[in-house]
């Protein structure tokens, strides 16, 4: 915005008073705040009309720096700035805080000022009065509400801290179980829309199965980090068997719609599609590779190859006369077994819902019992 030097101060507010393009714009005040000689910054309040109701819905502060030079009068963006009275009001806030600051009551404070209406403050006292006196069941019920309305809680750690060093050891307890139970019923939530839609990716599988191994089952007790054993071989997990520390190979693919077993109906059998045997020889020759290392690996890592085992999870269970073909091949297998991801849906649902069987003891569970019941 810009005017010729022989314009008016009064020129100057009818120019901003018009550049607001809003139809929805009723009265409008202004002052002046700093009047020259070459600087000037004036404040326009805009009453935004609901267009249905015809009242007033907010209200819109702009406070515009103009300079004044021989050339004429010229806005300064920079140095301007706009305040909305809604979502949140920030015209009001800014006037509780220059009334708290007139008034004397900023003078000895320190740190962050958070500024909420007189009326709120009084709930909220009354709020904090009250606390003591409520019983354990309302306080869980007040903290519900709470915990969802915590945004950046990174920033607030050390406050978490302090509030979990005075609480009962009963209540760290269910709250660290609680908190584990969501993270896995939300890890196994994602599983489940992964393997519906058929859409995600290997590496989206293995992204959300490396941060959850308990979804392979009890069975398992550790997820190595490693996952070059060999010169020319990526594998996609290696896990601990929780029987006997013996390790295991897990070849994932996604859950595709082609069925893993074709019927021969001239010999009424069944056998590979395209889809199941090229990953069958891929792990066969993982297999073969980490056997014809294991002094290697026995004396670098410390860890035993003897007679490792693969399992594959790949598609989906198919048809009754798929999933028994797929049982009659894994019966029939030495040291792999394909799996499903339909059935490592089951799987990883049957390790959730130990939190959820009746029988479970929330009283009786320590960090020991949940690390035994829950792998990794």
């Amino acid at each position: 915005m810009s005017l010729p030097p022989d314009s008016t101060l009064d020129d100057v507010k009818v120019r901003i008073r018009e550049s607001v393009k809003n139809p929805n714009v009723g009265k409008t005040e202004q002052a002046v705040l700093k009047e020259g000689p070459r600087a000037f910054r004036l404040a326009t309040l805009f009453e935004i009309m609901n267009p249905e109701s015809g009242e007033i819905h907010h209200y819109s502060l702009r406070i515009d720096s103009i300079n004044r030079k021989k050339a004429g009068w010229f806005y300064k963006p920079e140095k301007s700035v706009s305040l909305e009275g809604q979502n949140p009001n920030e015209i009001e806030r800014l006037f509780r805080f220059l009334r708290a600051h007139l008034e004397g009551k900023l003078s000895v404070t320190t740190g962050d000022l958070h500024i909420i209406r007189s009326e709120e403050y009084e709930k909220l006292e009354r709020l904090i009065d009250l606390i003591p006196n409520l019983s354990s069941p309302d306080m869980v019920e007040l903290v519900k509400l709470i915990i969802p309305r915590i945004k950046d809680a990174g920033d607030y750690m050390p406050k978490f801290i302090e509030a979990f060093e005075c609480a009962d050891p009963q209540t760290l307890d269910h709250v660290a179980v609680a908190t584990r139970f969501v993270k896995h019923k939300q890890a196994y939530d994602q599983l489940k829309r992964f393997v519906k839609s058929g859409h995600a990716s290997e590496s989206e599988f293995q992204d959300l199965l490396a941060k959850n191994p308990w979804m392979f089952g009890s069975e398992y007790s550790e997820l190595l980090d490693r996952r070059t054993w060999t010169r020319d071989d990526n594998l996609d997990f290696m896990l601990r068997r929780t029987s006997d520390n013996y390790l295991e190979i897990i070849e994932i693919k996604t859950p595709f719609d082609e069925p893993l077993f074709l019927r021969d109906k001239s010999h009424d059998s069944y056998y590979t599609s395209s889809k199941l045997s090229p990953v069958l020889g891929q792990v066969i020759r993982y297999i073969s590779e980490i056997e014809r290392s294991r002094d290697s690996i026995l004396s670098k890592d410390e860890c035993d190859t003897l007679k490792i085992r693969a399992r594959i999870i790949a598609g989906r269970d198919g048809s009754p006369n798929h999933q028994e073909a797929l049982r009659n091949f894994n019966a029939h297998l030495h040291r792999i077994e394909v799996i499903t991801f339909n059935q490592l849906v089951r799987i990883a649902g049957r390790v959730l819902n130990i939190f959820e069987d009746d029988s479970f003891s929330f009283e009786a569970c320590t960090e020991d019992s949940v690390n035994e019941d829950i792998p990794f």
